[in-house]
């Protein structure tokens, strides 16, 4: 410092004096931060890069780009050799049952139905009854013998509610009745049945029974329903008993419980019924009434609008009114009761009284039309097929 302090007169605006000496390729930085990384640089000539950590990342990436390219290629198959492919392949066409019955046409039509054996067909009165062996799946076996889409369909549907139609096996038998529609008009099907060549036998018919079409095998033990359904979804805000009223804010019996829904939900029927009263009850707002047997009558109450109409029968399911917030209610929603000769009970806990499908002269008149029905004669419509001898 003392030498350079001699020589500051001869150098003037030349000299300079650094804390740090730095070398002159530094880059300028302020004191006491680091100097900024050079970037990376993914671009290595390979051929000209001596061998080294650099030459590596460069192959690497280089390897990496290659490896996307080939499993991007739409043919690319590493594991699988070219030549196992060389014989030519078929089609399989294949369809779920559980489709047809759902959907009522099947997923994917084969190239051609496949016909089954020995079937017999006869028609008597309008009724047309076709019989058949099960071959190629039931669905197009049905096809195969003359059966519609829809009908095909609807016998899957009525099969399916006695026995899962999994499990026709290919020996097994068809067995149905169409009522022939008029001018214009699409068959119906009036009879479903399945001769099982390992199970008990499957014959449904058609038929209204208290106000209720459905299909029917004559079994005088057949149960209506024993219990009452939700009638709107969404959970329940409050209970059966005693509660504090949240509007007149004093302890008051809930006689039924409340099923909190967004405005305009649907309200279904409980179970099957009569409509007695449809109209507005004072703190209850828009009411729906319903009795069933047994002496219990269900209320829907609150409703924003109202679709059953009184004297009306109601199955269980049917829409009957909307969620709303009519009458004393602090919001949307749907108060329900359960009463039992007038005195109301728990809906969580009501069942309804169990009672035969039949009666003694409902039942005798089911089985009438069932032997009318399957007592049409019939004839060979397509002979099987008898293998010819070499």
């Amino acid at each position: 410092m003392l030498e350079a302090r001699k020589v500051w007169p001869d150098d003037g605006e030349r000299g300079e004096v650094v804390a740090f000496p730095r070398s002159p390729v530094d880059a300028p930085r302020e004191f006491g931060k680091r100097a900024a990384r050079e970037p990376l640089n993914l671009i290595v000539d390979l051929h000209a890069e001596e061998i080294g950590p650099r030459w590596f990342r460069g192959a690497a990436t280089l390897a990496a780009l290659c490896g996307v390219v080939f499993f991007l290629a739409p043919d690319f198959k590493p594991f699988i050799a070219s030549k196992v492919a060389a014989t030519p392949t078929e089609t399989i066409h294949n369809a779920q049952l559980s489709d047809f019955a759902l959907a009522g046409t099947p997923a994917k039509k084969p190239d051609a139905i496949p016909k089954p054996v020995g079937v017999i067909a006869g028609e008597r009165d309008g009724v047309q009854r076709i019989n058949g062996d099960v071959a190629g799946g039931l669905y197009w076996s049905l096809r195969g013998a003359g059966a519609s889409p829809t009908i095909a369909a609807e016998y899957l549907k009525a099969i399916a509610t006695r026995i899962d139609v999994g499990e026709v096996a290919p020996f097994d038998r068809f067995d149905f009745a169409v009522a022939k529609g008029a001018v214009g008009e699409p068959d119906r099907l009036i009879y479903a049945g399945i001769d099982r060549a390992q199970y008990s036998d499957v014959q449904v018919l058609k038929w209204t029974a208290n106000g209720k079409t459905d299909w029917f095998d004559g079994n005088p033990q057949e149960q209506a329903a024993g219990g009452l359904m939700a009638p709107a979804g969404g959970r329940i805000t409050s209970g059966f008993g005693y509660r504090v009223h949240p509007i007149l804010r004093f302890s008051r019996f809930h006689a039924g419980i409340d099923f909190g829904a967004p405005w305009g939900s649907p309200i279904v029927a409980a179970a099957d019924g009569q409509v007695v009263g449809a109209n507005w009850a004072g703190g209850y707002g828009r009411q729906v009434r319903i009795v069933h047997d047994g002496g219990i009558m269900t209320t829907y109450s609150h409703m924003s609008a109202m679709v059953a109409q009184p004297g009306t029968l109601i199955r269980q399911g049917q829409v009957i009114g909307y969620v709303g917030s009519s009458g004393l209610s602090t919001g949307p929603h749907m108060h329900f009761e359960v009463r039992v000769n007038g005195r109301p009970i728990n809906p969580l806990t009501a069942r309804l009284v169990s009672r035969p499908a039949f009666d003694g002269a409902q039942l005798a008149a089911f089985k009438a039309r069932l032997k009318q029905v399957t007592s049409i004669p019939m004839t060979l419509k397509s002979a099987p097929k008898v293998p010819v001898a070499g």
